[in-house]
């Protein structure tokens, strides 16, 4: 297979409230082959807001807002007006990219809302089969040449969106979920200090597995079920040697026989 290059400006109305597509690219390159007519090297500055999206291949992007990092398939890049950057393909890889141009107070809104951040351009977003086949519909409808071909991209890429921030929400409340079942078992621990926790039932009640409980509770705490227990107990002895006449053995042999560690 050749190399291919595929460039479409928009000459439609403009439509500020909404989306509209300025101009997308296809690109693929296979570098066996002779390369393309395309300077990988300056950079290139962005006057409207950009989106491109890596199918395929590995490389490196860098820009104004962002240092140079490696890149791979699946991944989305996010440019925000005039901004400076470059997307530049390894030698050794096969590369296809889609990139839309586009302007409108739409993005303004996704951007309100969480799903893009100024401080970050690059999305690793895996695969997802509903991007994919709208980014080849888009190809599809420009390969028609139809009369209607600007309305017809404008709604396929508000759903490409669409399908974005749906994704977004979704890992969101997942997100959300996770720190809540943390918060509600940091205080099932605080509430039996003195008890001997069996943790293989905390998480049934909780409705998650043993080992992803362990695993949450260690990103969250950088501590094991465990030691959170074992700490809150020893918090606790130290505040009964503080407070009380007794003595270490004689607190030692409280806890022995109250708190069941025997």
């Amino acid at each position: 297979m050749e190399n291919f290059q595929w460039n479409f400006t928009s000459k439609g109305t403009v439509n500020e409230n909404a989306v509209t597509i300025q101009n997308l690219e296809y690109i693929r390159y296979f570098p066996e082959k002779k390369k393309l007519n395309k300077n990988w090297t300056s950079g290139v500055k962005s006057k409207y807001h950009k989106i491109i999206y890596i199918k395929n291949g590995t490389g490196f992007f860098e820009s104004d807002n962002s240092i140079r990092q490696e890149i791979s398939k699946e991944t989305l890049l996010v440019i925000y007006p005039n901004t400076w950057y470059r997307c530049v393909p390894d030698k050794n890889s096969d590369w296809e990219e889609y990139s839309v141009c586009f302007r409108g107070k739409y993005i303004e809104y996704l951007i309100e809302n969480e799903l893009f951040n100024m401080n970050q351009q690059v999305y690793p977003i895996g695969f997802n089969y509903e991007i994919d086949l709208q980014f080849d519909s888009l190809m599809n409808i420009l390969k028609n040449n139809t009369s209607s071909q600007d309305v017809g991209l404008q709604f396929i890429f508000i759903d490409i969106l669409r399908v974005l921030y749906s994704n977004f929400l979704m890992n969101k409340n997942q997100i959300s979920r996770k720190g809540k079942i943390i918060f509600d078992v940091e205080k099932y621990i605080q509430r039996h200090i003195k008890s001997k926790i069996n943790f293989d039932d905390v998480a049934k009640n909780f409705n998650v597995s043993y080992s992803l409980l362990r695993k949450l509770f260690k990103e969250k705490t950088d501590m094991t079920l465990k030691q959170y227990h074992l700490m809150h107990r020893l918090s606790k002895a130290k505040g009964m040697i503080r407070e009380s006449d007794l003595s270490f053995s004689e607190i030692a042999w409280i806890k022995e026989y109250s708190w069941g560690v025997r």
